[in-house]
């Protein structure tokens, strides 16, 4: 004998329907718009550089978006010339956490220039794998310059808490070919070369530090800028201004504990550093955990819990 459809069963084919369209649109929302990362996010378009600019350097968000997503938005109002990420801005080195990463940058695509340092969590997956694949592929070289005018960049790759033969002499020679060319010289590193805490040290080795802190020194060296250790510093060392930035995001390490980015502005006069501070912001942080936890740890969730509301919520709508 052959079903007869009625009206409600119409009604509740048409809530399917709806809840399948609802679960795509959330997917859509969710998911944001199409990564932009790598070179593409590092293009300056034709701006001409001018006497007098400012960038941002920030480090160490990890999983913080209630203090990382406010830090984007400033940067992307203020009209920074350009950001250095100081490395530790994803987890772990799985590609589903760098994915995501780029699309929580939607907010400053194509408006700000980013360029990145490599940070241990970016580099070493949940094994201890030490792998550049995905820094490779998402954020360019790891060890790399440009410039600005007559100043220069200088970015190193120390997240494995040591610098190579092979980049030392890299940078000697990078150095010593800008010391004449280039007024400003800085140099961007994750692990700072000392760790400024009491009876801490979770920094370069001895022997390492001494060598680094030499060539900034022979090679006049302005500023050199870090990250790693989760706290607020700035010494000025023979000539050389090194600084540490507040956590973007990630667990303070010191007290009182504070969340920020470092705010450089160059101009004909000189360097001038300042710290810009961020309060965490609950709701972001709860809105950024949520997304991570169903974009990147438990996707499947997602559809999951859309089809099962939504089609138990439309199913007693026409009871």
């Amino acid at each position: 004998m052959k079903r007869k459809f009625r009206g409600l069963d119409y009604i509740r084919g048409f809530s399917l329907l709806l809840a399948v369209f609802l679960l795509f649109m959330c997917l859509v929302r969710i998911g944001g718009p199409p990564p932009l990362y790598g070179p593409a996010l590092q293009k300056t378009g034709n701006e001409t550089p001018s006497d007098s600019f400012r960038f941002a350097f920030l480090s160490d968000n990890h999983k913080g978006w209630g203090v990382f997503k406010p830090i984007m938005q400033e940067i992307a109002k203020d009209g920074y010339s350009f950001a250095i990420h100081g490395g530790d801005f994803v987890a772990q080195s799985k590609e589903d956490r760098y994915r995501f990463f780029f699309r929580e940058l939607a907010e400053v695509r194509e408006k700000t220039p980013i360029f990145f340092v490599p940070g241990n969590h970016d580099v070493y997956d949940k094994s201890n794998k030490y792998s550049l694949e995905n820094f490779h592929k998402y954020c360019g070289p790891d060890h790399y310059w440009f410039s600005r005018g007559d100043v220069a960049f200088v970015v190193l790759n120390d997240a494995q808490s040591t610098i190579t033969k092979d980049q030392f002499h890299w940078l000697e020679s990078t150095l010593r070919e800008f010391k004449e060319t280039f007024t400003h010289i800085f140099v961007f590193m994750h692990v700072p070369p000392f760790d400024p805490r009491e009876n801490q040290n979770y920094s370069l080795p001895k022997r390492d530090r001494e060598k680094f802190m030499a060539l900034m020194e022979k090679y006049r060296v302005a500023y050199v800028c870090s990250g790693h250790i989760h706290c607020y510093f700035k010494e000025v060392i023979n000539g050389v201004t090194y600084i540490v930035a507040p956590p973007a995001g990630g667990t303070p390490r010191c007290s009182p504990p504070s969340y920020g980015y470092i705010r450089i502005t160059v101009n004909k006069k000189g360097i001038k550093d300042s710290v810009v501070t961020v309060e965490n912001k609950w709701w972001q942080q709860l809105k950024g955990a949520i997304r991570y936890e169903l974009c990147v740890r438990t996707p499947f969730l997602l559809p999951l819990l859309t089809v099962v509301m939504g089609q138990s919520f439309f199913y007693f709508l026409t009871l």
